[in-house]
């Protein structure tokens, strides 16, 4: 009977639950029940979880606020090149330079004068005359000083000066002569299908063609190629007048060796020089129009690539090399803003002077006669060329300003560093003669280039490493994740709580029956 009841105890305690048999055993007995207990670990084992799971959200939330950043960063290298581009040099002489070559005669009468423009222009009766023909010098000074007038009057000042400048123009009674030789020149113009471009191209090379003794690109090749160079007038001022080599696509060279790649002959009548104070020349290696062009892009650029000391009557060897070239991602950033100049698009010379463009348009309904190159022909129906006699300006009340438009131009995010020697290698045996030729130095310079620190493959793979560095998480997870999300509460929601509440509704229509 004993060994009976003790059997049927031990049957009826083996059939209850561990966790209900003895709730004291939960209870830690000791000290390393308490710290290495089931209890403890389970403990510690959510507190572990939990705490990695804190860094890796911190982790993801640092990475995300990064690449909404939009962080860049640099790759900087030396490159050791074979040849280099030519680059885009600016000549500029001073105006008085230019002209000495014109014997001016004070004594003789106006008409005299006006008698000898009138008869060579009546002659150059269509548009190959006009451009192909000589001209006398009494032509080249009205062409050039109507060319400056122009430019002074719209682009050599601020916005408010252009607009005081044109007033002026159009009412000062000692502009009367200059007004009626202008008109007479626009009527040529206009009767000779001759753009504003074409006529300052003509002036300047007639200015150029009796200073310039030899203009070329120089290479040294066993063969002695001959490399064709054209004269470019990039400006036309009261101070300067300006101008570039220019080349075809088969006369575009590379420069593959150091030294000597270019060189200028000029000669001066000193006669005409002697006792003027006369400004010296300046060489540009970034191809800016002229040496103004460098206060029309703002302030505090660099001052690299520049020399203006080469002065009447000696020999001088201008070397240059590149230091650094800067390709930067476009941004809006103040003091590293910049936008990528692309074929056909406008540089910032060019977009600030068609801000300065616009403005003009809007005070006189026309376009400017030196920034007509940058108009489209469909608008030139709109705002022909400007006749600032018709133009009415309200200098005391109007406001006239092209800041706002100015702001928006930007400077090109790919930006070249030139290191320019200039010496002066001795006077020339004739006095006349000034001698300029540019050299090249060494071909290796450094480059630093901006990238964006994150593409979407390596945002991808960061954020992986992010939730798998402290779980062991990965993508893959989190596309498991989502999708047993998404079936769980289709399951649950849609098929059990919206089915139920479909056969619900039918059971008791069904009874309503």
């Amino acid at each position: 009977m004993g060994a009976k009841v003790k059997d049927q105890t031990s049957v009826e305690m083996h059939d209850i639950p561990k966790n209900q048999a003895h709730p004291e055993d939960d209870k830690p007995h000791s000290w390393k029940d308490a710290l290495f207990g089931r209890r403890a670990r389970k403990y510690a084992f959510v507190f572990i979880v939990a705490f990695l799971a804190v860094l890796t959200v911190k982790d993801v939330f640092d990475l995300f606020e990064e690449y909404f950043d939009y962080p860049k960063e640099s790759d900087i290298n030396i490159v050791f090149n074979e040849s280099m581009t030519m680059p885009n040099v600016t000549f500029c002489m001073s105006r008085q330079q230019a002209w000495s070559h014109f014997k001016l005669n004070l004594t003789a009468p106006a008409d005299e004068w006006d008698a000898v423009v009138d008869e060579n222009l009546a002659n150059m009766t269509d548009h190959d005359a006009f451009m192909k023909t000589p001209w006398d010098y009494r032509l080249v000074m009205e062409a050039y000083d109507m060319i400056a007038t122009y430019s002074s009057l719209e682009r050599e000042t601020t916005a408010h000066g252009s607009a005081r400048s044109i007033h002026v123009f159009k009412n000062a009674p000692r502009l009367a002569a200059k007004r009626k030789t202008f008109k007479k020149w626009r009527d040529i113009l206009d009767s000779r299908g001759i753009t504003f471009d074409e006529f300052t191209q003509k002036t300047g090379i007639e200015v150029l063609r009796r200073s310039m003794q030899r203009f070329r690109r120089r290479t040294f090749d066993d063969d002695e190629t001959v490399i064709k160079t054209k004269l470019r007038i990039s400006w036309i001022s009261q101070m300067q007048i300006c101008f570039q080599p220019e080349f075809d696509q088969d006369n575009f060279k590379t420069i593959d060796d150091q030294g000597v790649f270019f060189d200028m002959l000029l000669s001066h009548n000193a006669e005409n020089t002697e006792g003027q104070k006369i400004d010296c020349m300046s060489v540009d290696f970034h191809g800016r129009p002229s040496s103004l062009n460098r206060f029309m892009e703002g302030k505090g650029r660099s001052r690299d690539g520049y020399v203006d000391e080469v002065c009447l009557g000696q020999r001088h060897e201008v070397t240059a090399h590149v230091t650094a070239l800067y390709q930067m991602l476009e941004n809006d950033e103040q003091g590293t803003r910049c936008r990528d100049v692309e074929d056909g698009e406008d540089s910032e010379f060019n977009c600030r002077s068609r801000c300065r463009m616009e403005m003009i348009r809007d005070a006189c309904h026309c376009t400017p006669l030196s920034l007509s190159y940058l108009a489209k022909k469909e608008d030139m129906e709109i705002f022909p060329l400007c006749d600032y006699t018709q133009c009415t300006v309200d200098v005391q009340k109007g406001n006239y300003s092209d800041t706002e438009c100015a702001n928006k131009c930007f400077p090109d995010c790919r930006q070249i560093r030139f290191e320019v020697d200039h010496s002066v290698k001795g006077r020339m045996l004739r006095p006349d003669l000034t001698l300029v030729e540019l050299s090249w130095g060494p071909f290796e310079y450094l480059t630093m280039e901006q990238q964006w620190k994150y593409s979407a493959t390596s945002f991808i793979a960061a954020l992986g490493g992010s939730i798998g560095m402290w779980l062991g998480l990965s993508i893959l997870s989190l596309i498991q994740l989502v999708t047993y999300s998404y079936t769980y509460f289709t399951k649950k929601i849609v098929n059990e709580r919206i089915l139920k509440k479909g056969n619900t509704f039918d059971k008791k229509t069904v009874n309503k029956k």
